[in-house]
């Protein structure tokens, strides 16, 4: 298992965007947190991803030192209209469009599978990650979910969580 991959289940925040999906966030069996399409907090992190996706993508073209695990969150649809949202890694950008490699296992989505190569449009990205020197930068979805866990469930979350995490999203 990677470094996404350790992140992605450590975290546990994978969004299920529906109609049946419940506004406050509850674990259920996975990898996953439900989270209603008109969730306001979850929907002002998505467009902060989508409004800083530019900078990603610099960073992404050119590293800086101490940079490492470039990843985005996908919303890849499912039956009914639903998006299961997923990391990919393993990075490219060309023609406006990313390629990688599906970071999680699905749990709705039934024609992908972890491991999977795909292909993202970038309408689609709801988040974006990048690791420098152990620093969480992006992951706005990630910062919205935590600020909604009690004080205990999110020392928890803290105290597993791999990288140094700031009190809001930092950007590259």
């Amino acid at each position: 298992m990677n470094q996404l991959q350790v992140f992605a289940v450590i975290v546990c925040f994978i969004l299920s965007i529906g109609i049946s999906c419940q506004v406050t966030p509850t674990e259920k069996p996975g990898n996953t947190v439900p989270i209603s399409s008109s969730d306001a907090l979850m929907n002002t992190a998505i467009q902060q991803a989508q409004d800083t996706l530019p900078l990603f993508i610099k960073a992404l073209q050119n590293p800086k030192p101490g940079q490492t695990d470039f990843s985005i969150k996908v919303r890849f649809p499912y039956e009914g209209g639903n998006y299961e949202h997923m990391w990919v890694d393993h990075l490219t950008f060309s023609d406006n469009r990313f390629a990688g490699i599906l970071a999680n296992i699905p749990e709705e989505v039934e024609n992908l599978r972890l491991g999977d190569p795909v292909s993202v449009d970038m309408k689609d990205i709801s988040d974006w990650t990048i690791i420098d020197d152990n620093h969480l930068l992006g992951g706005f979805t990630i910062y919205a979910i935590r600020s909604g866990l009690t004080d205990s469930e999110r020392k928890q979350f803290d105290a597993g969580f791999k990288y140094i995490l700031s009190d809001l999203p930092a950007l590259p």
